[in-house]
Formats: structure tokens, sequence, C-alpha cells
């Protein structure tokens, strides 16, 4: 079952500063964080921010160390999903004073994010109010910055999520000053639009990276358009985007891994999100301290070391039998989504705890294929997608 959906954000006066000082009690040396603007709020949010849903794999001493200084480097924002509560006790003191130096007028941490729609296997169950409720009081708060409806992939979600009230129920808190702003978190296209054409969305997660924002055209590799033109949009409604899996899951890090056929840095992919409209923080997992300092160095490298094109330019020739997910072999006649099936598998086998809970939601799995082979000859990089889905059934159990 999926846990509860929460990020936090400082309420230190410091936060409407372009940049600060990456100074604190559990800081060593880092140059400063940089600052980007929630439109329409003056809410300034760093543009990285802390994502801890690997934090489960460090010992609780750890996990207050790195907070402690995500803190001090200058981070306001946590992402507070988890697959296991394990960690929040140590997350919590690893915040409970604020960094040395900074003159905080009101109480250092607030929590942002407050929803859970959770999946229990291909059912739906949303815990609304009492899970809202739940997280204010679990972090000693009245009230919250963000209220986001959390993993909306599906059109059956989506409908189900208006019909059972809970964007109305957004709207209300809203009202009521108990939330500032309304948020969702999604990995897929078409929702995302259907979200934002509400006209009340002020933030919201996606999945951002060139691993899936790419796809194989006649004239060689381009951004899909349909990814594009929700990131134009996004600009063009004033809704602020938070971009999860910016290092691909661990996968754009690797040579051997990354669909580009060698390894980006940390610093490239933050910027490679950066650089699209509407994108104001990068959301890094990490799993130990080493993981941390890895996804702060953007703040210290050169414009130069952050640099990305020279890496994509050259992989149309190493993606060949590698899947970008970009469901050009789609239909599929029994129904699978092969690249969702492919890319939260790829995920799973780089250590994202929460690829077979997403994978388990799907409506079909890699075991429901009945190897017809339509999909394959439409595939543009010729991926062995027969092959492909006993390989993932075998891993992922269905």
């Amino acid at each position: 079952m999926r846990h509860s959906a929460l990020m936090i954000l400082t309420a230190c006066s410091t936060v409407g500063n372009e940049s600060g000082p990456a100074k604190g009690s559990g800081q060593s040396a880092v140059a400063e964080m940089i600052y980007r603007e929630i439109p329409h709020s003056g809410q300034k949010v760093s543009a990285i921010s802390l994502g801890v849903g690997s934090l489960h794999e460090s010992s609780d001493a750890e996990v207050e160390r790195i907070v402690d200084y995500a803190l001090g480097s200058g981070i306001n924002l946590v992402d507070m999903i988890m697959p296991t509560a394990g960690p929040a006790e140590a997350i919590g003191r690893g915040h409970e004073e604020p960094p040395q130096g900074r003159d905080c007028t009101a109480p250092y941490w607030v929590p942002i994010i407050i929803w859970l729609v959770s999946r229990i296997g291909r059912g739906i169950c949303r815990r609304r109010k009492k899970g809202f409720e739940e997280q204010l009081r679990l972090f000693g708060s009245g009230d919250s910055d963000i209220g986001m409806i959390h993993y909306v992939d599906q059109n059956d979600d989506y409908d189900a999520m208006l019909n059972n009230g809970l964007l109305d129920y957004a709207v209300k808190l809203k009202e009521a000053g108990t939330i500032r702003y309304i948020g969702f978190s999604s990995h897929s296209v078409e929702i995302s639009q259907r979200f934002l054409a509400t006209g009340l969305i002020d933030v919201f997660m996606f999945s951002l990276n060139p691993a899936y924002d790419f796809e194989n055209t006649s004239e060689g590799l381009r951004v899909a358009a349909d990814r594009a033109a929700l990131y134009a949009e996004a600009e063009k409604r004033g809704a602020a985007i938070t971009v999860m899996k910016c290092y691909g899951g661990g996968q754009l890090l690797s040579a051997t891994d990354s669909p580009f056929g060698q390894a980006m840095s940390t610093a490239q992919c933050v910027q490679y999100c950066l650089d699209w409209p509407a994108v104001i923080s990068c959301v890094a997992g990490v799993k130990n301290m080493k993981e941390m300092q890895s996804s702060l160095e953007y703040l210290a490298v050169s414009p130069t070391d952050r640099e990305y094109r020279a890496v994509l330019s050259s992989g149309a020739a190493a993606m060949e039998g590698v899947c970008i997910y970009c469901n050009h072999c789609l239909p599929c006649p029994v129904g699978i989504n092969i690249g969702d099936v492919n890319k939260y598998y790829d995920l799973a086998k780089n250590g994202d705890a929460l690829a077979r809970d997403h994978y388990s939601s799907l409506s079909r799995w890699a075991s429901d294929c009945n190897e017809c082979g339509e999909c394959e000859p439409r595939c543009p990089f010729h991926v062995k997608v027969r092959d492909r889905m006993k390989e993932i059934a075998a891993y992922m159990g269905k």
C-alpha cells in the first residue's frame, strides 16, 4: 500500500531570496543555492530539492545527517513520499532546528504536500480528509502550503478522483486557507493536461528527463511533441513543475544503462530539467550522504560542466534496441502500455523502491503479452519487445 505523499517547505524569511549562502550545522563548503518562484505567489523554492523515497536504506543517524546537510545547503523542498514510513521520525529530527545563521519568523518546516492517492493491486483506495489531517498532526501543523493529489496516471483514476470529490476537497481547503496551493503528481502527459485544463493547478510533479522526452524521427532524435507542449502549457498557465526522475531512476548516470550510450553527470541532468519552461525544482532522490552531496554538485560546477547537448546529440546509434518509452509500438492488442511496463521495470532494476508499486497498478502487465508481435515493426529503435516482455514478467513476477 502506498504511503502518504508529503512535502515540506521552509517557512524561513530567507526563502524569498534569489540565492542564499549554503551554511548550516551539517554543511561544509557548497555553492549558493538557486531559488525559483512559484508563479503568481512570491514563494521561492530551491532549484534542487530532496526526495526521501530511498532513505530507508540508511540508518536513522545517517538520515538525520542527510536532512541537516540538505537544510544547510539551502534546500527548502522535501518530497516525503516513501515506500515505508520508517524514516519519518529521523527525518523529523533532522529538521527540528533551523540552520545556524537563519532567522525564522515561523516554524522552520511546514508540511506542504499531504495527500494520498493509494492503490492496492488494481483496485483504488483514496484516503482523503483523514489522511490529510493525520499528516498535519504528525508534523505538528494546523495548515499546509501545497495540497497535492498524488500519483494519478490513468484516465479512470482521474475520473474517479473527480467523482469522489478529491479535487473539490482541495479547492475547499484552499478557500479556507488550510493550503495555499493545489497540486498533483503524474507520469502521464494526457493526465497532466487534463489537470491543467481545470485552471486550478498551481504546481505539479512530473517525470522529466531526456530518456523520457526524446523520440526517434526521420530527422534524428527529437523531444516528443506532446511532452514539449505540456511544458509550454504549464508555463502559459503559470503552473510550476517540480521534476521527479530527473536522473531517470539512475539510468542516465550509468554509461551501461543510459539510452544515450554514455553517462550524464548529476549537474547535466539537473541543467536539462531546469532549461524547460515552468520547471522550478529537481527532486533528487538519495539513498545516502554521498548521493546527497552529488546532487548538490550542480551548484558548484561551471556552466561548461553543466552542458549536456553533446551527450544527447551522440545518442542515436546507442539507442538502437533500447526502449525509451515513446510508445510508438502501440496499440497493443491486449492493452499493454508497453512504454510504462518497460519504464517501471528499468526503474525497479535501478533500485527505485516505488517502481514495483507503480507497475502493479497498471491495468495490464508483461505477463499478459500473447506474443503476437504486432508491436515490433512499429518500434523506431527495433526493440525485441516480445523477448523484453518475457524478461520483465520473470523479474517483476507478473
